[in-house]
């Protein structure tokens, strides 16, 4: 199993396109986060089992398992990971389509801080390198 190194959240990047792959996995790995890539769905079902991932950012259209059925897949083995779902199709369009809403969509083409600040938000964590406020220590 692929741990993090502790106080690093593990970020799974799903899609079939490698510049869209690449791009994602670039922005967040240079915001401090241990990121692991698949192919399509059911290479990241397997990276899940093996793996203890924070959040998933997946496209929805790829080949052999698709980004909403791998949420789908994912509900019931992990009903607590929060997924971030990157698409060219408009937000209303994807409605339409009867997709179950996850924590975050993206619609293609997004910026990196975009895409760090809705990771971030999914996460529950504003902005990870923040000092306390004085006064306060760590405990």
């Amino acid at each position: 199993m692929t741990e993090p190194l502790p106080g690093t959240h593990c970020i799974l990047v799903v899609d079939d396109e490698a510049a869209v792959r690449r791009f994602v996995t670039r922005a967040l790995h240079e915001q401090g986060f241990l990121v692991l890539e698949a192919l399509d769905g059911l290479e990241a079902l397997d990276r899940v089992r093996a793996a203890q991932v924070d959040v998933l950012v997946s496209d929805i259209v790829m080949p052999r398992l698709n980004g909403v059925q791998l949420m789908q897949a994912l509900a019931a083995s992990h009903p607590q990971l929060p997924v971030v779902l990157m698409s060219g199709y408009a937000t209303h369009e994807l409605a339409g389509m009867g997709i179950a809403a996850p924590c975050a969509l993206l619609t293609k083409p997004f910026s990196a801080e975009r895409l760090v600040e809705e990771v971030r938000r999914c996460l529950g964590d504003a902005d990870p390198m923040a000092v306390a406020p004085p006064g306060r220590a760590e405990e």
